[in-house]
């Protein structure tokens, strides 16, 4: 029941609350609505299929509001593999990998998301309301922010917060631990400062504040040499700092690089370093090239071997992400604009197309090559 109400919500109240700017006598200047296809798989079958439906509309008092749906499908194909390992873990879209029984016991695993999300600004203030819904998850979110700018305009200071409450309801399968909660509370600080025509510096903070279930309920591991459901501890505190920089380097080329240090009461801290570069090769072609180096400290309670449970207080993770590990992340990504195609189509105007290809490996002997295509409609 609580599902209707939210979706009432956002199918029904929203777009009343989008359409007052008209019935209250405010022309709207712009409005847009867009289309777009996402595809993702990897080579161990992983496949994602996303479907966006996004409208805006801007009012001439600064009002400016949007709604946007999105439906997935995530289908993760069965693996042989035993309980506790790294496979049962896409690196990717971190899903857990159903597991082959001898009896053929499970198939695989297939997951349908639908979720919308609802955005009011106004003069630099904006909040927003969004919910997520799957067979076993339930999750809603509220937030608001606000930015100034200073200086001319050349520094702007941001800040926001969000609240969500997620109802996990796992199927029913050996090792899960039924009905659950999660809550998260969020806050941000960013600031941008333009340092001269053609560079940028942006700094950031963000503050996490989490209780309630953060284990997957479908995830075992060997302790004493039984299988047992994953356990993680009920609250989590999370921090992070991070340092942007744009440069744009002349003939329609740009580089932007970026660093992130994370912490939390985990114990889990990690630092990320990242490469962009950006060259336009038309006026309908672009070409992205990417680079990202991770490395990671464990969490306190993880383990390689679950000999003696009562050393971590009973917690024990499967999940190799919360143990001590490097990744590396490359590939290029290309954005069509087919405007000229078939003698310039009308619709070919406002069609985008994009291609993306990445490597990624780590020190756990794990490597995905990711492939992503989307195409993207505004009418």
């Amino acid at each position: 029941m609580k599902r209707v109400r939210a979706y009432l919500m956002v199918f029904v109240v929203l777009p009343v609350l989008m359409a007052q700017p008209a019935a209250a006598g405010l022309e709207i200047q712009e409005n847009s609505a867009t289309y777009a296809l996402n595809m993702f798989s990897d080579v161990d079958g992983v496949s994602v299929f996303t479907h966006y439906i996004d409208y805006a509309l801007k009012s001439d008092s600064e009002v400016r509001a949007s709604f946007e749906w999105v439906h997935d499908k995530v289908i993760v194909p069965a693996i042989d593999a035993a309980p506790g390992t790294p496979d049962l873990v896409d690196a990717v879209t971190s899903a857990s990998r159903p597991i082959i029984e001898p009896q053929d016991a499970f198939e695989d695993f297939v997951k349908i998301r639908n979720s919308a999300q609802g955005t009011v600004d106004y003069r630099g203030a904006s909040a927003s309301y969004y919910v997520s819904s799957e067979n076993d998850y339930f999750a809603q979110m509220v937030s608001a922010g606000y930015n100034r700018n200073f200086l001319y305009d050349n520094f702007n200071l941001s800040g926001g917060a969000s609240y969500s409450w997620d109802d996990i309801t796992p199927f029913e399968t050996g090792g899960t631990r039924g009905s659950a909660y999660r809550n998260t509370l969020h806050w941000n600080l960013v600031a941008t400062q333009i340092v001269t025509t053609t560079s940028r510096v942006r700094f950031g903070v963000e503050l996490n504040s989490v209780t309630g279930q953060q284990h997957d309920p479908y995830r075992s591991v060997y302790v004493d040499g039984e299988i047992e459901p994953e356990l993680h501890p009920t609250s989590r505190s999370r921090r992070n700092a991070f340092l942007n920089f744009s440069q744009y380097l002349g003939n329609e080329s740009s580089l932007k690089a970026d660093f992130r240090y994370y912490q939390d009461d985990w114990d889990v801290a990690s630092q990320t370093y990242g490469l962009k570069l950006g060259q336009r090769i038309s006026r309908e072609l672009t070409v992205r090239y990417r680079y990202r180096y991770y490395t990671q400290l464990p969490a306190w309670f993880y383990r390689d071997d679950y000999r003696n449970s009562t050393n971590v207080d009973g917690f024990q993770t499967a999940d190799y992400r919360l143990g001590s590990y490097g990744a590396h992340l490359f590939g290029g990504h290309i954005t069509w604009h087919p405007e000229r195609l078939l003698g310039g189509v009308d619709f070919l105007e406002h069609t985008e197309l994009n291609f993306t290809y990445e490597r990624y490996f780590n020190s756990n002997n794990f490597t995905a090559n990711v492939f992503e295509t989307s195409v993207s409609i505004a009418f």
